[in-house]
């Protein structure tokens, strides 16, 4: 399959992971998050992104693809930071906020 296949998969798949907290329950959320790491763990990196770029080490993400395409530098190492430990705690929190108030 083609690297515009993977992209657009993994952007649907972002959205609804970043709509998430409110309409699916956190503790969902919550597994999602470890699943999300086990996929890191087990494989180095997003599987989507293994395949699209074909890549061994973790470089990219679908954010610094996103925002190099629109044509920002983000420091990808940053990136890559942001994505794996700021954005899932981020939903996740999000959710349980929006779901307890």
């Amino acid at each position: 399959m083609n690297k515009i296949f993977y992209f657009w998969i993994h952007l649907v798949i972002v959205i609804i992971m970043w709509s998430s907290p409110f309409w699916l329950a956190w503790k969902i959320i919550l597994f999602g998050v470890f699943l999300y790491y086990l996929q890191l763990i087990t494989f180095g990196d997003c599987l989507l992104i293994k395949k699209q770029f074909n890549t061994k080490k973790r470089i990219m993400t679908i954010y610094t693809q996103i925002l190099e395409y629109l044509g920002f530098k983000p420091n990808r190492k940053v990136m890559v930071f942001i994505s794996d430990y700021i954005f899932p705690w981020a939903i996740l929190l999000a959710a349980i906020v929006f779901q307890n108030i």
